[in-house]
């Protein structure tokens, strides 16, 4: 079980199951994509002690996201 440090509280949060199960996928979208794209996935994690869930994404989409989001700013 991976286990992640809750920036709230300070406590453990724990990963859940999928990204694509539940409405975890549609925890945010690219503002510059249309109407049909950009929904981002996301791992939900849950700080088992204050109850915080807080949509995660992985490292190698987190720098595609950066790079795009630099590309649409500088046009």
């Amino acid at each position: 079980m991976e286990i992640k440090t809750c920036p709230l509280c300070g406590g453990e949060m724990i990963k859940g199951k999928s990204k694509n199960s539940g409405h975890a996928k549609y925890f945010w979208k690219k503002p510059w994509s249309g109407i049909l794209g950009g929904v981002v996935l996301a791992y939900p994690r849950l700080c088992i002690n204050c109850g915080a869930l807080i949509p995660y994404v992985d490292s190698k989409n987190l720098e595609k996201l950066k790079i795009e989001f630099e590309h649409k700013r500088m046009k």
